[in-house]
């Protein structure tokens, strides 16, 4: 009885330990849960910033394969197959469908730099101009006195050596009559004028122009009046040009040589190319040949050339229409000279006929380009008969297939080298 009664309290003591323990155990557990929610949130968080992450990565993968599409194009365009192969197959490595996305799909530029304001793009009041200057002359002359400035220009940056500007400005308009030259380049004269303001003004100087269009049209200049300025008779009035060659191409096919079994027959496509070239002086040389361009546009570059079958004489223009003369280059081969012995030269110079060749062109612009453009109106060949005395005249009869307009054709080698100043 007494061990049961005693044993009573123990129980008591127990249940009691037990109610104090599970408090303990609810916190535990609202502390896993909240962990619980904040790790799924942290989850959640971070995968929007992967995802977003992925987006990012694709439209870059999706730009370069676009890219490297767009490179392929222009080299197929350019006839580099294998080259653009190569291209497109790392752009549809990247992206599988590239070729569906490349309908309107221009490549990202960098923007551009804001423009600053100096000194050439703000007048002299402080207003910046908002259009181009009509009177660019005047604007330079009068920032130059605004400014006060002494020289034609000054050195970018310190230098020991002395500089251009400490020419005076009678010896730079020499050099510029050098660079002009007396086959009137008066393209390189452009290009030196946008060296700087000082040089723009002298490329501007009236003398200048005046002895171009004295060397061009001499005594039939006429008066400055109606054109204002020299350099406006020099662009305004009908001329050639002398810095390059005009041009034409012709092509045509005709049967070749029957096969052996006669079972087809081969077709030649022919072409050539004719070259003709003015001086300043009225001179000019005109050739056919069936090279390309750029193995008979050297054998132009002087007055002096001699090469066999070119023509040379002089022209003369009228307005827009331009009259030639022409005569045709005999080698040693074909000349008197050739023969050893007097008396064949004699028989010779009785039997042989003399040929000149008349051309007429009509001189227009071609597109945006002035006076770039001849076009035919009429061939003929005069052959004089010394052992009858007699002349024949050939008209050839001109077609648009057969003689096509010349196109003028810079070439820089005719001007890299200037022989005279101009006078």
């Amino acid at each position: 009885m007494d061990g049961d009664v005693g044993s009573a309290p123990d129980d008591e003591s127990c249940s009691g330990s037990d109610q104090d323990e599970l408090p303990s155990l609810e916190d535990c557990l609202e502390q896993f849960r909240e962990k619980w929610q904040h790790e799924i949130h942290e989850d959640q968080g971070q995968g929007s910033t992967n995802q977003w992450m992925r987006s990012k990565d694709k439209e870059i993968v999706t730009e370069r394969a676009k890219l490297l599409f767009m490179q392929g194009m222009n080299l197929e365009q350019q006839g580099k197959l294998y080259e653009a192969i190569r291209y497109y197959r790392e752009a549809i490595q990247l992206v599988p469908d590239i070729e569906f996305q490349m309908e309107d799909y221009k490549p990202k530029r960098k923007p551009r730099r804001s423009r600053q304001e100096s000194t050439s793009s703000v007048d002299s009041n402080g207003q910046p101009e908002d259009q181009d200057l009509e009177d660019l002359i005047g604007h330079f002359q009068k920032m130059r006195t605004v400014e006060g400035e002494k020289l034609v220009c000054y050195p970018a940056r310190e230098q020991q050596a002395t500089h251009i500007s400490a020419l005076p400005i009678e010896v730079l308009v020499y050099i510029f009559k050098w660079v002009i030259s007396e086959d009137l380049d008066l393209g390189s004269l452009e290009q030196l004028a946008m060296v700087c303001r000082g040089f723009y003004l002298c490329a501007r100087d009236n003398e200048l122009w005046r002895l171009a269009c004295l060397r061009l049209w001499g005594s039939q200049c006429g008066d400055v009046t109606n054109y204002q300025t020299w350099r406006n008779m020099y662009l305004q009035r009908p001329h050639l040009r002398f810095n390059g060659c005009y041009i034409s191409k012709t092509s045509y096919v005709r049967p070749g040589e029957p096969s052996m079994d006669s079972f087809y027959r081969m077709w030649q496509t022919v072409e050539y190319y004719r070259y003709v070239r003015f001086f300043p002086d009225g001179y000019m040389l005109m050739i056919t040949s069936a090279d390309d361009p750029c193995i008979s546009l050297p054998k132009l570059k002087s007055r002096q050339a001699k090469v066999q079958g070119m023509l040379s004489g002089y022209y003369k223009l009228a307005g827009n229409m331009l009259t030639a003369v022409l005569k045709r280059y005999k080698t040693p081969e074909q000349s008197l000279g050739f023969f050893k012995y007097k008396r064949h030269r004699q028989i010779n110079q009785v039997t042989e006929d003399h040929q000149t060749f008349h051309l007429e062109f009509q001189l227009k612009d071609s597109g945006k380009r002035p006076h770039a453009q001849l076009m035919w109106k009429h061939y003929s060949i005069h052959t004089f008969c010394r052992s009858t005395g007699g002349e024949t005249v050939a008209e050839f009869e001109l077609s648009r297939q057969n003689y096509p307009s010349l196109y003028f054709s810079r070439v820089k080698r005719y001007h890299a080298e200037s022989d005279k100043p101009l006078q």
